[in-house]
């Protein structure tokens, strides 16, 4: 478009080519006095055919129903950046952003702020060498991201160099000034850069950037949030690489070896999510790939905490069974921990502190990672020395459990209640609710999916209070809320009691007690993954966004949104 408009203003020049300027429509919203945004895609589409024929001029976009990856690969062979993804049913979301719509890509890209560049001396005298990125975070600070100094032309590098002159400041706009290279100018962070890149490095930095074009059409606000921090205690990444590439092997039982440790992977063709109208089937590699793409980030979860291991050897429709203690002999490097009950027996649990020890619990078809809010480690709030019992009586969270008794329709009697779009609307409202609440306390929460229907609230808490006490202070809060809202909230017991509300549960804060740990899968049909979200995105997100495939891009782009959540822990007592 910008050579188009350069041949109009130019025209008598003959060194200037004359571009030729094609509409390629793609929707149709109005015709003939009528709104067709709230018309679903696939009526849509075949308004549009009816309404417009293609020309030199104006063209239809191609468009296919099926075989989705077949497309992708041809259009990544024939040189495009990849394909848009749309939901046939979906409707046309004026003014944001909607997860109907995804797009696909053969390469990593996204959107980041300019906030200086740099001239290397003798370099592009007169432009610039590259220029520094950044993204806001949610405190408004500018995140550094990395230098890019590739990807441009003599055209667009003495544009560029003009209007960020235009832009000038005395001070760096950056939260910390990073690692310069060359002489650098500092400018107001208002110009928007598309860049893509191979990966994130593992101190968050971009790695092989290449400048694609200014995005005109963006401001900064409009831009993704910052990426947070990759977690601690992460596993290298070499080690997780490795691990996936073993997993390339075509055979369904091979040996894998993991930070040195042979483990033995069996029926990898196994299916243990069936098929459904959302997602294809999801395989035993499948599963066992998921979790060693997303041990970065999981891992740190699990750390130092006693499992209840949910099994389900043949998929998610055959047998499922408990499994809290390990009776039989382990692999030496899955730590054990042993733990007396209330009658002083004491059994054996199994703790997850290692990617090897992950990858053998996705051999035992471990489908949810059930973890206890207590950990073995006194760090980092408690000083001095305390016994286990001590340290696995005190939670390191309050936990609210929010769940819609409100039915799709189809349940029989007696049946809990599927997901459905409207109980999970009011679940996110009462989310809300609940923040507020906790707000006006200051206590910080944090929130994510069920991976089912409902939704997690967690709220990072120093560990002074036994889990009797905290048990009561989430107890508090809930009824608290209920009295506020009474057609809307339930604490009640009895499942016939909760029909039509969404049920808190408060009766999580027990010791011994578990809930699906962050990024663990859940054994439902959608192969939903319970997965943090920003607070802002309540409302505008749905539990089946998030899956095997959707996850692992979705953590490239935001990190881990609960990697400070022990760093955030806050005094309860007052």
């Amino acid at each position: 478009l910008q050579n188009y408009m350069k041949s109009v203003y130019q025209r008598k020049s003959e060194d200037i080519p004359q571009y030729p300027l094609v509409y390629y429509v793609f929707d149709i919203l109005y015709r003939d006095g009528f709104d067709l945004r709230a018309v679903p895609l696939r009526d849509r589409k075949n308004l549009l055919q009816e309404t417009l024929t293609s020309g030199e001029q104006v063209r239809l976009i191609d468009f296919y129903e099926k075989n989705g990856e077949q497309v992708f690969r041809a259009a990544v062979k024939n040189g495009l950046e990849g394909v848009m993804a749309k939901r046939l049913d979906s409707l046309y979301a004026s003014g944001k952003r909607s997860d109907d719509w995804q797009k696909i890509k053969a390469t990593m890209s996204d959107e980041f702020i300019i906030g200086g560049y740099s001239v290397k001396s003798g370099e592009r005298a007169g432009t610039l060498s590259s220029l520094l990125l950044g993204n806001f975070n949610e405190e408004g600070k500018l995140i550094f991201a990395g230098h890019v100094g590739s990807g441009f032309n003599e055209t667009n590098l003495a544009d560029l160099r003009n209007r960020l002159d235009a832009l000038k400041v005395s001070k760096s706009p950056f939260a910390e000034i990073p690692q310069l290279n060359a002489p650098t100018t500092w400018v107001k962070p208002e110009l928007v850069a598309e860049v893509k890149f191979s990966e994130w490095t593992e101190d968050h930095r971009l790695r092989h950037p290449v400048f694609l074009r200014l995005r005109e059409d963006k401001s900064p606000d409009e831009v993704n949030p910052a990426t947070l921090p990759v977690p601690k205690n992460m596993p290298k990444g070499n080690e997780m690489k490795n691990t996936l590439a073993q997993m390339q092997n075509p055979l369904y039982d091979f040996t894998i070896n993991v930070e040195n440790n042979a483990i033995s992977l069996t029926r990898l063709d196994k299916v243990l999510w069936p098929a459904t109208k959302l997602h294809a089937a999801y395989t035993k590699r499948d599963f066992l790939t998921y979790l060693i793409e997303v041990s970065p980030y999981l891992l740190p979860h699990l750390k130092d905490r006693p499992l209840t291991m949910s099994r389900y050897p043949d998929g998610i429709n055959g047998e499922h069974f408990w499994q809290r203690h390990w009776a039989h002999p382990t692999p030496e490097f899955i730590q054990k921990v042993g733990i007396s009950d209330e009658e002083g027996v004491r059994s054996e649990y199994l703790i997850c502190n290692n990617l090897a020890s992950l990858v053998w619990l996705g051999q035992a078809a471990d489908l949810e990672l059930h973890t206890w809010f207590s950990r073995t480690s006194p760090s980092p709030d408690i000083k001095g020395k305390k016994d286990l019992k001590a340290l696995l009586d005190m939670p390191d969270f309050i936990i609210f459990d929010l769940d819609p008794y409100i039915y799709a329709g189809h349940e029989a009697a007696g049946e809990e209640p599927d997901l459905n779009r409207e109980g999970f609307k009011h679940t996110a409202e009462v989310a809300v609710w609940l923040k507020e609440i906790l707000d006006e306390m200051k206590l910080k929460a944090f929130v994510k999916t069920s991976g089912k229907t409902g939704i997690h609230v967690y709220v990072p808490i120093i560990r002074r209070l036994d889990y009797t006490a905290v048990r009561a202070a989430a107890e508090t809060i809930a009824k608290y809320l209920e009295q506020k809202h009474p057609e809307k909230i339930t604490t009640e017991w009895r499942q016939e009691k909760r029909r039509g509300k969404i049920f808190i549960d408060f009766n999580q804060n027990v010791r011994g007690k578990t809930l699906a740990s962050i990024y663990s899968p859940r054994p439902g049909p959608e192969a939903g993954i319970s997965t943090p979200l920003r607070w802002e995105e309540l409302g505008k997100i749905y539990p089946t966004d998030f899956n095997f495939t959707s996850l692992p891009s979705r953590l490239q782009k935001t990190g881990d949104l609960w990697a400070d959540i022990l760093d955030a822990k806050q005094e309860l007592r007052p």
